[in-house]
């Protein structure tokens, strides 16, 4: 690896790199989507990510979730936060360990990647309306960006 290595050079024209790293985004559930979700928006030049998750790593995870087996025992939201930092130590996480409220605050950019219908439910009835992208996470999810033009391009 050389001084003027770009891993972005391949994305230069999908992704407006500048644009994304001036964006916030909150994750809420880093199970086996929102970890993934999570992994690819650091690859892809997130720099403020805000990871949202009650759970803790169990074994089971490790199959289904791709979490590691250092991961055991600590939270979702730490262990995601952890494989964050090793794609690149200088992106902003915060760490939600907790069950998304309708109080908290959120980001421009949501992705929700509960595994309840239900949860999906009520979290897009508090949040949904608050923030300029909305992705639901589950196969055939919706994608809600009324102006998504000004958040990335």
């Amino acid at each position: 690896m050389t001084d003027s290595f770009d891993r972005f050079t391949r994305l230069a024209e999908l992704v407006p790199i500048d644009k994304l790293s001036q964006l916030n985004v909150t994750v809420i559930g880093v199970g086996a989507i929102g970890r993934q979700v999570t992994l690819q928006l650091a690859s892809l030049g997130a720099r403020k990510l805000q990871l949202v998750d009650f759970d803790v790593v169990e074994a089971s995870n490790i199959t289904t979730q791709g979490y590691l087996h250092a991961d055991l025992g600590l939270t979702k939201v730490e262990a995601a936060a952890r494989s964050v930092r090793q794609i690149d130590p200088g992106i902003e996480v915060e760490l939600v360990a907790d069950r998304f409220r309708p109080q908290m605050t959120i980001s421009d950019a949501v992705f929700c990647c509960v595994d309840s219908i239900s949860a999906r439910a009520a979290i897009w009835r508090s949040a949904g309306q608050h923030c300029g992208f909305w992705c639901d996470g589950r196969m055939l999810g919706e994608v809600s960006a009324p102006d998504v033009t000004e958040l990335i391009s």
